[in-house]
């Protein structure tokens, strides 16, 4: 069948209208498809940018887990540095496994003055006496001051009662 165009040719759009028309069709549709991937695009970037920032907030939490064990780690090195420290300080000095060993017989030998208490430790020695005679007392003292086994004396205490006698402490720290 053939096609029968019952309106007047004067009464149909004019033909640079309908090439406006299609035109702005086709400009619509570009439009729609440019908002459209735009839209997508934005909604994308949208997801993206919240998975790195979990990633980040996770990293961020592991970090913090790393660090305080690594400063529980690192208090443990400096306590095992300080206590190795100290061993080596205690194996550089001459370590003497009886410290009376050279003041023995000076203490032991001396007429008049009896020894009540002896402590001794590594490199130190405590002694606690009584005399009731000032000579004995004097000779020990004098005795004990021209010793070069040790680097300083120092008289802790010192008192008399008329009953017991002289009293006195002595801290020896040796050489």
């Amino acid at each position: 069948m053939a096609k029968i165009n019952l309106l007047p040719p004067d009464l149909g759009p004019n033909a640079s209208v309908l090439k406006l028309l299609n035109l702005a069709k086709k400009a619509a549709v570009v439009i729609g498809l440019a908002f459209f991937i735009f839209g997508a695009l934005f909604i994308g970037c949208i997801v993206f940018l919240r998975v790195q920032i979990q990633a980040s907030a996770k990293r961020a939490e592991g970090l913090k887990s790393s660090i305080t064990a690594l400063k529980g780690t690192e208090q443990t090195l400096y306590l095992l540095k300080e206590r190795t420290g100290k061993i080596k300080e205690l194996l550089a000095k001459e370590i003497q496994e009886q410290p009376l060993t050279g003041s023995s017989s000076i203490l032991l030998n001396y007429p008049g003055v009896t020894l009540t208490q002896v402590t001794a430790s590594l490199g130190k020695i405590n002694i606690s006496a009584g005399s009731q005679k000032t000579g004995d007392l004097n000779s020990f003292f004098e005795n004990i001051l021209s010793d070069n086994n040790y680097k300083s004396i120092k008289l802790v205490s010192f008192s008399y009662n008329p009953k017991t006698g002289y009293l006195f402490s002595l801290e020896l720290n040796l050489k």
